[in-house]
């Protein structure tokens, strides 16, 4: 009877194990496809905004990858019903959680001064508007996508080497059809888009912060449940094992 109970218990903990095995390597599918959609939606915001920030997407992708192949490592090793090949898996699950919290920590901290960089980079880069070739196509992209005009607003491309030309805004700005638009500021009916880039970027990411959030606590979930759960059949693996001797 003690058999058949101890068999049903380690039944269901695989069982659970499967789901949650499962479960994870969606998430990591699901990160990989944000990673190609933050890249495919905001790759000019990167050119503009910071070279550097472009790895963001890979970052998440890579992460998604590394997810996929721990997931299939942890099914092996459960198919396997071998304990050093779990317990390298449970070491897999508590490092990607240690090395999760110190991104979510530092993201959190830096969170303040996010606005300010945006919009310090964003300006020095409008500067080079018409003088650079990328990034004029860049800005462009992003202005048009957005329907945004300028850093703060669109009265900042005055202070540029663009603007001092004359008084008018790229036609990127415009919200009607660029022919029939109205760049130059000076003149009375300038149909333009008057909100700052910075700002309407700061409205998509506090958009889509839910959506990121709730991925992430869904990671965290299966990463901690599954470590629980490893840990459950090791013992019913060590305590079966002993049994037999």
């Amino acid at each position: 009877m003690k058999k058949t109970e101890s068999s049903n218990k380690e039944r269901l903990i695989k069982l659970g194990l499967w789901l949650i095995i499962l479960l994870y390597w969606i998430s990591g599918v699901v990160l990989m496809c944000i990673g190609v959609s933050v890249q495919v939606k905001i790759h000019d915001t990167f050119v503009v905004v910071n070279e550097s920030a472009s790895g963001v997407p890979m970052i998440i992708m890579t992460i998604g990858t590394m997810i996929i192949l721990m997931s299939t490592f942890g099914a092996v090793a459960l198919q396997k019903h071998n304990s050093k090949m779990i317990k390298l898996f449970i070491g897999m699950l508590l490092a990607v959680l240690l090395v999760e919290t110190i991104v979510v920590v530092s993201a959190y901290s830096y969170r303040k001064k996010l606005h300010q960089t945006l919009l310090r980079s964003f300006l020095e880069t409008l500067d080079k508007y018409n003088i650079d070739l990328p990034i004029t196509k860049a800005v462009d992209e992003l202005q048009s996508q957005f329907q945004c005009c300028g850093a703060e607003n669109y009265t900042d491309w005055l202070n540029t080497t663009f603007g001092s030309l004359s008084p008018s805004v790229p036609t990127s700005c415009c919200k009607l059809d660029v022919k029939s638009c109205v760049t130059d500021l000076s003149k009375e009916g300038a149909n333009i888009n008057q909100q700052g880039c910075v700002l309407k970027l700061k409205g998509w990411v506090e958009e889509h912060i839910i959506i990121f959030g709730g991925i992430g606590l869904f990671i965290g979930f299966t990463q901690l449940t599954g470590i629980l759960l490893c840990y459950m059949l090791l013992r019913m693996l060590k305590e079966n094992y002993e049994s037999i001797q």
